[in-house]
């Protein structure tokens, strides 16, 4: 997230735990290889489940400071996907036609006695 201080502490999500504070994507224990966009894109989303993010959303959320093509944000979409996991009508990141992406798989915060983000941090 490019600098940002109000990074989320450890999310974790399928089989996944995601730590923003020290850029690591881990899974079952051992680190994932994950590209920094991809990484950015995935804070953002997982930060945020349950809710369709639009595309000048996430494009402010990854390239805050640099101007890119929107297709740009497609390839790091089809990234995480494959990523993950893409599971059909089960993926993890949906599309929604005409709004933008939505992060479906349910999350929540490692060691805050949080349940899922969206419910219990009031996002």
């Amino acid at each position: 997230m490019n600098g940002d201080d109000t990074r989320p502490g450890t999310l974790a999500f399928l089989d996944y735990e995601l730590r923003p504070a020290h850029r690591q994507l881990v899974r079952d224990g051992k680190a994932v290889a994950i590209g920094g966009r991809a990484f950015d894109l995935l804070v953002v989303l997982a930060s945020q489940p349950g809710r369709v993010l639009s595309i000048p959303i996430l494009m402010h959320g990854v390239w805050r400071r640099t101007v890119v093509d929107e297709a740009n944000l497609r390839v790091q979409i089809n990234t995480l996907r494959k990523l993950l996991g893409d599971r059909g009508p089960g993926s993890p990141i949906v599309t929604v036609s005409g709004r933008g992406y939505c992060f479906t798989a349910p999350v929540r915060q490692v060691g805050a006695g949080l349940g899922r983000l969206g419910e219990d941090a009031g996002w």
